[in-house]
């Protein structure tokens, strides 16, 4: 077949032939390395970028590891103020020390069922709302969210919560010191209900006490040591006669002595109604040490100073006003076996104008924790 192609034909065909020269070598060789060649810029932007966060994070690695201390730091004052357990055997002996220390008369005690709540950051809980909804539903575990600026707590604890409802009988002074024992005491504790009746030397009335407990991996058990307690009166022919019912003077000062396994030191000194404990010198020591006591001053305001093996107070005490005797108040407990060593030489000392009253508690019958070394002043033994 022969073809006879016009003039025009053949510079149309020589133009179609040029510009696929042109075009193929574009879409297939040049396109492509183009959309490469974006790619890779894209590529070096972010790794730019995430190469200036990281020197940032460099440049303040000091800062976030003094942050990162001071995190753990209030995670671990945060969590101190909280027990791992809330066993009704604690709060008998709460109850039963708080009478002692205060002192005022709690009766009628009600106790009331715990409740656990899981424990999230708020990342945690928008995650478990996140499943929640796309499962279609919701779970009934309560979850309560632990907000915090600065530190996340972890999923893996649980809070636990219970309520004890108490009747009340105290004077003025005793009321607004346990008020503040409640408000201070080491342990997370709130007074949620209250309702008293005011007499001409006394409160009588009723509350409630919530205590707040974090349980969960890493958490150390509470540790009980039960004390020798008081179980009703001798005769109770005296007590219905109302003999023996005189209110002892409250202690002005104490000595704490406990065995080597309980959950507070093993010696501890201080002022009573110190919720704070603020004025307490302690020793874990489980060994016989020295224990020096000394009151100074006149005309009702004194000083005490104290010192339990080679560590003292202060030099300059606790200062503290009082009408008439001070009282010394010694706590003790029976030994809990042969590995129970713990026990105090006392030594005390009273230069001021009235008389030092001892008073020792619960001390072991067989093999005493206290032996009073020496007393230098008025000093009157119960």
């Amino acid at each position: 077949m022969n073809l006879n192609l016009s003039e025009r034909d053949k510079k149309l065909l020589l133009f179609l032939a040029i510009l696929c020269i042109i075009c193929v070598p574009y879409f297939f060789i040049i396109q492509p390395y183009m959309d490469k060649n974006t790619a890779l810029e894209t590529e070096i932007t972010e790794l730019q970028s995430q190469k200036r966060y990281l020197t940032d994070l460099a440049l303040n690695e000091a800062v976030y590891e003094e942050q990162t201390k001071e995190a753990v730091a209030e995670t671990l004052e945060i969590m101190a103020k909280f027990p791992s357990d809330l066993p009704q055997e604690a709060s008998i002996l709460f109850i039963d020390n708080t009478e002692k220390t205060i002192p005022i008369k709690l009766h009628q005690v009600t106790f009331g069922e715990d409740v656990a709540a899981q424990l999230t950051s708020d990342a945690e809980a928008e995650q478990i709302q996140a499943v929640e909804q796309e499962m279609g539903y919701e779970s009934d575990q309560p979850v309560v969210e632990e907000k915090s600026e600065t530190v996340a707590i972890s999923g893996d604890l649980n809070g636990l919560e219970t309520e004890t409802q108490f009747a009340f009988e105290a004077g003025y002074e005793e009321w607004k010191e346990f008020l503040d024992y409640i408000a201070n005491y080491r342990d997370r504790m709130v007074i949620t209900g209250m309702t008293a009746t005011y007499t001409l030397d006394e409160v009588v009335g009723n509350f409630t006490l919530k205590q707040y407990a974090i349980a969960g991996d890493g958490r150390l058990p509470v540790s009980i040591l039960e004390p020798n307690l008081m179980h009703g009166t001798t005769n109770v022919f005296l007590k219905a006669a109302g003999i023996g019912n005189a209110k002892s003077d409250a202690a002005d000062f104490f000595m704490m002595l406990s065995g080597p396994d309980a959950d507070v030191d093993a010696v501890i000194v201080g002022q009573s109604n110190d919720a704070a404990e603020a004025t307490y010198l302690s020793s874990d020591e489980n060994l016989l040490q020295e224990v020096t006591v000394r009151f100074e001053g006149k005309d009702g305001q004194y000083v005490a100073h104290y010192e339990v093996g080679d560590e003292s107070y202060s030099e300059e005490g606790v200062t503290f006003a009082k009408k008439g005797a001070i009282v010394f108040e010694i706590i003790s407990s029976p030994r809990t076996g042969e590995n129970d060593k713990v026990g105090a030489r006392l030594n005390i000392v009273n230069n001021t104008d009235v008389t030092v009253s001892v008073k020792t508690l619960d001390d072991d019958a067989e093999n005493p924790r206290l032996d009073i070394a020496e007393q230098t002043g008025v000093i009157a033994l119960q």
